[in-house]
Parts: structure tokens; C-alpha cells; sequence
């Protein structure tokens, strides 16, 4: 092997005849954030699109905060990236690679803003993508200067729209679409509302604010797709395999769910489906509720109950029969008879599909990376099936009460031989009540029932013997351990 076959770059590419033709669209796509999923969702996507399609643009990456780290190594790769595909489709192993070219421009907005500038005078561009995950989308007051970046996402939105606004003298169809990719509820929605307070802060004019009201479109998203990115334990077999080095190498899995809520002239904007995507430009809400209750739900229940067990990956937990069985019949007897009778048949076919995904042999999806935040993960993605079980059949759903117990006590397990990563507040309210708690039900119930009423209730109610049950889960696995309380739920019946 060759000295210049060492690293990715076009001369590699070449060498290797996997160069895609190495096109020169114009950059069309202006997109803030470059980690490994914006690259293994949108950027391949664009790629597709530029394979399969009349598309014909690329893209100019901004880096999106002042940590990042990806924009050099873009640089010395010529742009280009591997991007492998691993998984089940359709019943059949998957194990493509694609060496992504749809960049055309890395950019590092704190020391070159004068750069950032100049993209969004381009005739061409018309689109805005953004993962800056869910702590990017929210206000930050900073004052606002032409020559220097803003710090935060929507300040940078702003200041981009403004300078676009004032270099095309207001010319209403010089507007962008700008799709969010963040995961939180009406994305594009929000992302416009903090922009509209930012504007209101910086002083900027009132017709800026109707040139954004008539001339731009904030989407509404919901995406999916399993990105654990780059496999650090493979790299030599990497090596081996492709002949190149590549720092920004990033592992998918093949499923992919893009739902765009919008005008539907964007879809021929954007043709996704001529280059076969699964995209749909359609309302997310049912989508958004499938997602939420059969695939991140299981995913929290799966990462806090297989870290009490000793479990590591979610591939483990789907080698574990008592766990894994937990999960189905909690998906399939409780959170899928929530849903109306319409509803349930698409749901079957979500949670086969669910469970396809997480038995993916090629990902290596690490339990303690999902645990993160698991507390506010767990009221947004579990608590409300247990609320709607409750509400519909007025007794506890006996598979979500363990969980909730589960979940209280993985914050305590003394034994425990992982770390929780969580929000200060949260770990600092567990520890003070596990601190001096006298272990007697009693004092338990009255922390649970303050807890759901002050943190998971909308409004003031009672819900029975809730509190009891989640207690008398959570005293059998204090005095069982985890895996004899799911054994004992088993031999009850219950599991």
C-alpha cells in the first residue's frame, strides 16, 4: 500500500475509483452542526440525492459551537467522509459504504465569520439544516455585532437571515427554508419563536420581521435513525477493509425516517423520494407519538433496567429473555392498548420493526450513552402511557409501574457500576432523599406522590394506588435485586 493511500482524501478516492464523480453542484444547503448524525442523516441524504436525483447541490458546514473539532478534519480530507451502513433491510444483512461527497465547504464561524457571511449572499443557497442537539434550540441573550459570530444557534440563524435580508435589499424570494433536525417537540416552530425575541433584542427592523414572516418557513421534523458513529474498537479491521484511513469514518444503521412538516412545494424542492428516501412531508404528530412510545420508550426502560442488571449494550439486552420479554409485553398489553383501534395495526408493525433495529449485530449502542437524562427522558417518552393506561382503564399497568420503580432506583443502587449522567438538580434531589431515607414505605410513597404530582402532572389529581405500587416495585427490587423482582413477575403472571 501506497504512502497516499493512507488517509481519505479526493487522491485516495480516485485511486480507489470511488471518487462519485466528484461533482461541482453549487452549494445550495447551508448547514450549522457536523457531528455524527447531521453527516449520517442529511449529508447522505444529499448525497443520495445528488446520485439518484435533479437536485444537484451541496453544502456549506458551519460549525456550531466554539468546541467543535470536525471542521479541520473535513479539511484535510478534501470534505469527504466514509459513511458504512449496517444492519437488517428488508430480512437481508446490510454492509454498505459510501464515501460521502455532498460537502463543499467547512467553516469555523468564530475565526472566519467574514466567510459565513459570503455564503448566505449566494443566489443558490435556499436551505438551512441544523443539529446542534436539544440544547440548541434555546434562547440565550448576547448582543449582536456584523463582524463576529454569534454564540448561540438561533443568534447565528438571525444574523444570517439579517445579513441575506439586507444584501438582497428585502427581495422576498431571496427567503430560506430552514429544516431543524433537533429532537424536540415543534423544532421549527420554536427555533422561529426565540429568533423573533432575538430580533426583538437586537433591534432590528420591523420589516426584517415581515421579510421572516413572508419570505422564510421554519419546518416542523421528526427524524430517526440509529448513528452511533465511529467504531474506535475496529480500527485496524477498518483499515484492512477499506485501504484508508478515515477520522470521520461514522457507522449508521440502514433505516432512516425523515417526516417534514411544511408547504408542500418544499417536496419538489427537496426531491428525497425521487432518490428513494424515506421521507415524508406530511403532519408528524402520529409519527411523533409511534417514535416516542415504541422505539425511544423501550429504549429508556431498556438502558435503566439492563444497567441494574449488569447489561452494557442494547444487543445484550435483546440476548436477555427475562428483559427483553419485559419490554414486548409492556409495548404490546399496556402502552399499545392506549392507542385508538386504527392506530394499533401500524404500531404492531412498528414495534417488529423496533425490535429489528435493536438486535442490529453491527451497532454497538452503549446502554450508559442512552441513560443520559434518563429522568426527563422517562416523563416524556414513558410516563404518559402510564398516565393514558391509568386515565383509560383506571388501574395500574403493571409492566410501566415496574419501570417507573426501575427508574427511581437506578438513581440509588449503591452497587451500581456505572455513572449517572443526568441533570445536577436531578441527581442532587436523589441523592438528598436517598441520603436520609429510613427505607419504611411510608416515607417512599410520600416522595412518589410528590414527584408525579410535582414534576409529571399537568393538573391536580389523584391516581389511587399508583404511589403504592411503584413503591412496592421498587422495596422487592431493594430487597431482591432487579433480575429475582423480573423473575417473580414472570412466575406471577405478570410478566
Amino acid at each position: 500500500m501506497t504512502e497516499k493511500l493512507l488517509y481519505l482524501n479526493i487522491e485516495t478516492s480516485k485511486q480507489l475509483d470511488q471518487a462519485n464523480g466528484l461533482n461541482d453542484y453549487p452549494e445550495k444547503v447551508i448547514q450549522i452542526g457536523d457531528g455524527n448524525f447531521i453527516r449520517g442523516f442529511i449529508d447522505w441524504m444529499i448525497f443520495e440525492m445528488n446520485q439518484k436525483s435533479n437536485f444537484g447541490g451541496k453544502i456549506a458546514s458551519i460549525q456550531s459551537t466554539p468546541r467543535g473539532k470536525n471542521v479541520p478534519k473535513l479539511n484535510r480530507q478534501d470534505k469527504l467522509f466514509t459513511l458504512i451502513l449496517r444492519g437488517i433491510e428488508n430480512g437481508k444483512t446490510v454492509n454498505r459504504k459510501h464515501i460521502i461527497d455532498s460537502i463543499n465547504k467547512t467553516i469555523n464561524p468564530y475565526t472566519n465569520w467574514e466567510d459565513v457571511l459570503k455564503i448566505v449572499e449566494q443566489l443558490e443557497i435556499e436551505f438551512l439544516f441544523s443539529n446542534t442537539t436539544e440544547a440548541g434550540i434555546r434562547y440565550e441573550k448576547e448582543d449582536y455585532s456584523e463582524d463576529v459570530s454569534p454564540l448561540s444557534f438561533p443568534g447565528k440563524v438571525v444574523a444570517l437571515l439579517y445579513h441575506r435580508y439586507v444584501h438582497f435589499n428585502g427581495d422576498k424570494d431571496k427567503g430560506l427554508i430552514i429544516i431543524p433536525c433537533e429532537l424536540i417537540e415543534n423544532n421549527g416552530e420554536e427555533l422561529k419563536r426565540i429568533c423573533l425575541k432575538i430580533i426583538e433584542d437586537w433591534e432590528l427592523s420591523n420589516s426584517f420581521i415581515h421579510w421572516i414572516e413572508e419570505a422564510c418557513v421554519f419546518c416542523n421534523t421528526l427524524v430517526d435513525r440509529i448513528v452511533p458513529g465511529y467504531p474506535k474498537e475496529e480500527d485496524q479491521q477498518l483499515f484492512n477493509l477499506l485501504g484508508y484511513y478515515d477520522e470521520l469514518l461514522t457507522v449508521a444503521e440502514p433505516y432512516h425516517l425523515f417526516v417534514i412538516e411544511g408547504p408542500s412545494s418544499i417536496e419538489t424542492k427537496l426531491p428525497f423520494k425521487q432518490a428513494g428516501l424515506n421521507v415524508y412531508f406530511d403532519k408528524i404528530s402520529s409519527y411523533r407519538e409511534l417514535k416516542i412510545k415504541f422505539l425511544n420508550g423501550p429504549h429508556t426502560m431498556l438502558a435503566t433496567i439492563g444497567l441494574l442488571i449488569g447489561i452494557k449494550t442494547v444487543r445484550e439486552g435483546m440476548e436477555d429473555y427475562l428483559l427483553i420479554s419485559f419490554i414486548n409485553k409492556t409495548l404490546m398489553e399496556e402502552i399499545m392498548t392506549t392507542l385508538p383501534y386504527s392506530e394499533k395495526e401500524k404500531a404492531r408493525a412498528y414495534i417488529k420493526q423496533t425490535f429489528d433495529r435493536f438486535a442490529n449485530p453491527f451497532l454497538n449502542h452503549r446502554l450508559i450513552n442512552i441513560s443520559l437524562n434518563s429522568y426527563s427522558k422517562f416523563k416524556t417518552r414513558v410516563w404518559p402511557s402510564i398516565y393514558e393506561y391509568w386515565t383509560k382503564f383506571g388501574e395500574n399497568p403493571k409492566r410501566l409501574t415496574f419501570a417507573f420503580a426501575s427508574l427511581l432506583y437506578f438513581y440509588k443502587d449503591e452497587r451500581k457500576n456505572y455513572e449517572i449522567k443526568d441533570d445536577i438538580h436531578v441527581i442532587h434531589k436523589f441523592h438528598q432523599f436517598y441520603s436520609e431515607f429510613d427505607n419504611s414505605k411510608e416515607t417512599l410513597v410520600a416522595f412518589i406522590r410528590n414527584l408525579i404530582h410535582e414534576e409529571f402532572l399537568e393538573r391536580v389529581e389523584d391516581l389511587g394506588n399508583l404511589y403504592e405500587a411503584i413503591a412496592d416495585d421498587f422495596m422487592r427490587i431493594d430487597r431482591e435485586g432487579i433480575k429475582s423482582a423480573l423473575l417473580k413477575l414472570e412466575e406471577e403472571g405478570d410478566l
